[in-house]
């Protein structure tokens, strides 16, 4: 074998190993996902041509008083699980990252956060490894409203990195808007942080987890017109005492799948606007 060649099989051998090493690390044994479950060899006779990886990023942080912490996670791994079971011959699936970006729940005991640059760095080289194993189309879908400034300065470096390959961010409660807005009864206000539709999904999803005694409304925006507009970053403690945000009292199980199957429909539509080169 000539040399160059043998340094082209190593390194995409390296590639290969790193995807599986990263894939193993942010999942659980049990994880539906797909792409941990594979082998190196399965991974390279994919025909990645007609295929989006797609890579989840959730969080671990409190949610009120009433949720578990690990219920954006949860969350996502529902979706992901229902997208491949809809359209599992159009993705491939990296288990959810659960560890992301939220020093603004710190002051509320057992959350844990990656420092942002960390985050960052974690983002690219998961999607660098993704691009080093021969995928062109990736999607990040985001679980956590607290990733969106450092998937964006993500996606940003990729593309500096990466021009030829496509990778797309997509938050599940951003691309879902209209469908979830159809459902929810308690208004933008009422729905925010572990508010009517987080609370709602969990219940439909991991009731047992769902502390019904705890349900209290909390949280909200600053009186000032300028809300939302202004730039201003902030813990949650600042804004509530319990740690979310809305009216969680007025969530319920059927609400709840029919938020999750909206989102999931949005999501299929996202990857099939992919591969279809309308995105």
């Amino acid at each position: 074998m000539e040399p160059d060649a043998a340094r082209d099989i190593a390194a995409t051998d390296r590639a290969f190993f790193h995807i599986l090493l990263l894939a193993g690390f942010t999942g659980g044994t049990e994880n539906p996902m797909k792409l941990g479950e594979m082998n190196w060899p399965d991974i390279r006779d994919l025909d990645k041509e007609r295929l989006v990886a797609v890579y989840p990023i959730a969080s671990f942080e409190q949610h009120g008083l009433h949720l578990p912490l690990l219920t954006d996670t949860i969350q996502l791994d529902a979706m992901v699980e229902s997208m491949d079971g809809k359209i599992g011959d159009r993705i491939v699936c990296l288990p959810t990252q659960w560890l992301g970006y939220s020093f603004h729940h710190m002051r509320f005991g057992g959350s844990l956060t990656a420092r942002s640059q960390t985050h960052i760095r974690m983002l690219v080289e998961t999607v660098d490894g993704l691009i080093g194993a021969g995928f062109d189309k990736v999607l990040v879908i985001n679980g956590h409203g607290g990733n969106s400034a450092d998937l964006r300065v993500a996606l940003q470096e990729l593309k500096e990195t990466h021009a030829e390959t496509s990778v797309y961010g997509a938050s599940w409660w951003g691309v879902a808007a209209p469908a979830l807005d159809s459902i929810r009864e308690a208004g933008p206000n009422g729905s925010g942080h572990a508010g009517e539709t987080e609370t709602s999904m969990m219940l439909t999803l991991r009731p047992d987890l769902v502390q019904t005694d705890r349900l209290h409304p909390d949280g909200g925006r600053p009186p000032s017109v300028y809300a939302g507009r202004v730039e201003h970053f902030c813990r949650i403690d600042e804004h509530s005492s319990r740690g979310n945000f809305g009216d969680p009292t007025v969530a319920t199980a059927d609400k709840g799948q029919r938020m999750l199957d909206a989102t999931v429909n949005c999501l299929v539509e996202i990857v099939d606007d992919i591969l279809g080169e309308r995105l």
